[in-house]
């Protein structure tokens, strides 16, 4: 027994030290956001095909967040969430997705560069172009998108491989001696599912509850059928198309993966900070809607990858709720930076460190029409038709539900819960004023309807009188 004690207590003391320091000051930082990824389509997450070795891998030397969930369900916001660490009703953007532009708040980006980072980002979905605001503080934002949609003939896209091989370039191209915060963005994982050659055919199918083929619909949006713009030729088994949108994310890992190593390899002993997430998920067949995001705010879109690898991090699985907005603060805190003034989330330092933490916080996620909260392992959503984030004020709920998860993983309807609705029609009122992001030329109109999204704001479109209702 005494001979074993010295050995206990330096494994306790080492346990401590590694706990204690979850700092990387001058650590390169790389953000990866994949558009479209669903958790449960990763393996660490419990997917059976082992289809995502590189997000494996970094969930096994890091922290896996399992109940991460969006800002909103649409790309846009979601990603000014990421960047401000504001929820969607706290910045510009809104809820609208390509037509608004990010102002008025400091940007993760920004406090990089101040602090004396080479910041660059390469993205791959048209409505993250710089038009949108995101560019703030990135000396480099690449935003070129040469690839075609398959059933469109409007560019308006990039595959991982050419969004990850700018970026290996950037790399090739930056002083060692310097520290870098990249924002890597890979579109791949959203519709349609056209895994380049190479990719295609590596996954037989995936079943769906739905077992019957699909009417493919006259729009990009609808329940019940497969989205115009999603569809494959003749193929209208939806069990085909989960394994197309599964081989889009094998794709994704592997470019992913590709960065990390870079990233990884240039660091050195210095250590590097990767956060891996999603902007949103994508509707599988829940509540009859197929192969689409955006329609409201429940769990298979709103939930999203949360990885964190960094020095002095001890593996782990944490089930405790976070948020998009924790992302900014969490990554500066870890760069040992200042967070973001005003910021609604939290550096997740405690739980990086293995420390309980009270899980009685609501998180919010946003759609148009339509807001949610999530905490204490339930969704209460409201909605109605005057929800959108309009000028005219944050309107009133017409509707309003609690789903609660059961123990066989199912949200089942519950009592409301008073305590989220309360905090719902608070956060209505934090509503700042949206920023039309100018005049949109109409192959860029095109390229949003191309990928599914609704037209965008009538007065942000070019040649046309503006509305009087700016909420249009």
């Amino acid at each position: 027994m005494r001979r074993g004690l010295p050995a206990l207590l330096g494994l306790l003391v080492l346990q401590f030290a590694c706990r204690a320091q979850v700092q990387a000051p001058g650590a390169d930082v790389l953000l990866i956001t994949v558009d479209t990824l669903r958790p449960d389509y990763i393996h660490a997450y419990g997917f059976p095909l082992e289809i995502t070795p590189s997000m494996d891998a970094l969930a096994a030397r890091g922290v896996l967040f399992e109940n991460a969930i969006a800002a909103a369900t649409l790309t846009a916001p979601a990603h000014a969430s990421i960047m401000t660490s504001r929820y969607v009703r706290e910045h510009s953007v809104g809820s609208r997705n390509g037509d608004t532009r990010l102002e008025g708040l400091p940007t993760l980006a920004e406090h990089f560069a101040e602090a004396g980072y080479e910041t660059a980002a390469f993205i791959s979905n048209v409505v993250l172009r710089r038009r949108m605001g995101l560019d703030r503080g990135f000396e480099t934002y690449d935003d070129e998108l040469p690839a075609q949609e398959q059933n469109r003939d409007r560019y308006f896209e990039r595959f991982a491989e050419a969004t990850a091989r700018r970026a290996l370039a950037w790399l090739g191209g930056r002083s060692p001696g310097k520290p870098i915060f990249l924002w890597l963005h890979l579109q791949d994982p959203h519709g349609p599912y056209t895994p380049p050659p190479g990719w295609s055919g590596k996954v037989d199918r995936v079943p769906l509850k739905l077992q019957s083929d699909l009417v493919v619909l006259s729009e990009n949006f609808g329940r019940a059928g497969i989205p115009f713009y999603q569809a494959l030729g003749e193929m209208r088994d939806p069990a085909l198309y989960a394994a197309r949108y599964a081989e889009e994310i094998q794709y994704a890992d592997h470019w992913a993966g590709q960065v990390i190593s870079a990233v990884e390899k240039r660091s050195g002993e210095r250590g590097s900070v990767i956060l891996l997430t999603a902007d949103h998920g994508e509707s599988l067949g829940e509540n009859g809607w197929f192969f689409q995001h955006g329609q409201s705010t429940s769990p298979e879109l709103a939930r999203v990858p949360f990885i964190v690898a960094a020095p002095g991090l001890v593996p782990g699985r944490i089930a405790g709720p976070v948020s998009h907005v924790d992302i900014a603060p969490t990554l500066l805190a870890l760069a040992g930076l200042p967070g973001l003034p005003g910021a609604s989330g939290r550096p997740l330092r405690a739980q990086l460190r293995g420390e309980e933490v009270p899980e009685d916080r609501l998180i919010f996620c946003d759609t148009d029409g339509e807001s949610a909260a999530y905490g204490s392992g339930a969704w209460t959503r409201i909605a109605g038709s005057d929800l959108s984030d309009r000028a005219d004020g944050p309107g009133r709920p017409t509707q309003s539900e609690t789903a609660r998860l059961g123990a066989g993983g199912e949200w089942r309807p519950a009592e409301l819960d008073s305590r989220a609705f309360r905090g719902l029609v608070d956060y209505l009122e934090r509503r700042v004023p949206r920023v039309l992001a100018g005049p949109m030329a109409p192959e860029h109109i095109e390229e949003l309807r191309a990928l599914g999204y609704e037209a965008p704001l009538e007065s942000d479109i070019e040649g046309r009188e503006p509305s009087t209702d700016p909420g249009s």
